[in-house]
């Protein structure tokens, strides 16, 4: 949490906004639901991971919703159906490390597009993980799924308490923080704040490991050490923020919804 605040009021310094830091209470003892909202399966645990493992030591309901099952994710397996059930497998023994309940919305890898079903979908997810705190994927990310579904949760997380928008969930009075994590390939990404996962990090490697269909599709993109990718990102963070391994994100603001950097592990 130290690193956290550090680099939050390093970042409110920066934009001149110190009296929104300022304004913050304390991180509420009460048991907060998290919610990460992802592309595909593995996208969490590459990038979320350890802040989620520190949410779920602390005692925190965890939450996560896929845009797309990553179904053409592969160019060993041909059969799109298996690709997305064998991912949708390994997320859910990914998940069981956090403890998490798990939502798949089951559109096609590289086609999610902005539609009112997709809209309803998103909004469906928010409401029903009634979230405290979303992650999602930054809106400066050039992979398409990614992009598209940080602009979706983004759309529709101020429609959460509205009686008459289409949706399969009640309403949610819920403003949520919003903050966004880096991927290695959001450009332009400048974080505002950093947390500690040093040591979540050997139990983060774990959770990625279960995304074993990966290994060799990623290795046709040079990318043959997947784990290692990761802990090279993490270690240059926490060099970065002085600490071991870290996670970076920045808080998304739109009117009447303030990142809460305080809220942070």
């Amino acid at each position: 949490m130290k690193t956290a605040r550090r680099m939050a009021i390093a970042a409110c310094v920066a934009a001149g906004i110190m009296g929104t830091m300022g304004a913050m209470a304390e991180a509420p003892a009460k048991k907060m639901n998290i919610l990460a909202v992802a592309a595909h399966p593995d996208d969490v645990d590459l990038n979320v991971g350890g802040t989620l493992l520190k949410y779920m030591k602390a005692g925190h309901n965890i939450f996560i919703a896929y845009t797309t099952s990553g179904n053409t994710g592969s160019n060993v397996m041909t059969d799109t159906k298996l690709i997305g059930e064998t991912r949708e497998k390994e997320a859910l023994e990914a998940a069981k490390f956090y403890g998490a309940k798990v939502r798949f919305l089951r559109n096609d890898d590289e086609r999610l597009l902005d539609t009112n079903e997709t809209r309803t979908q998103v909004l469906d997810a928010l409401r029903w993980a009634e979230p405290d705190i979303v992650f999602t994927h930054s809106d400066t990310d050039e992979s398409p799924d990614h992009k598209m579904t940080s602009h979706l949760v983004r759309s529709m997380i101020i429609s959460m308490p509205g009686i008459n928008q289409q949706s399969n969930e009640k309403p949610c009075k819920k403003r949520p923080s919003v903050f966004m994590w880096e991927t290695g390939r959001s450009i332009g990404f400048v974080p505002e704040v950093a947390v500690d996962i040093t040591d979540e990090f050997e139990t983060k490697v774990r959770a990625l490991g279960c995304h074993k269909s990966q290994f060799p599709w990623m290795a046709e993109f040079g990318n043959d050490r997947f784990a290692e990718s990761m802990r090279i990102r993490a270690a240059f963070h926490g060099l970065q923020y002085d600490c071991k391994y870290a996670e970076v994100f920045r808080g998304w603001r739109t009117s009447s919804y303030m990142p809460n950097f305080k809220l942070l592990p």
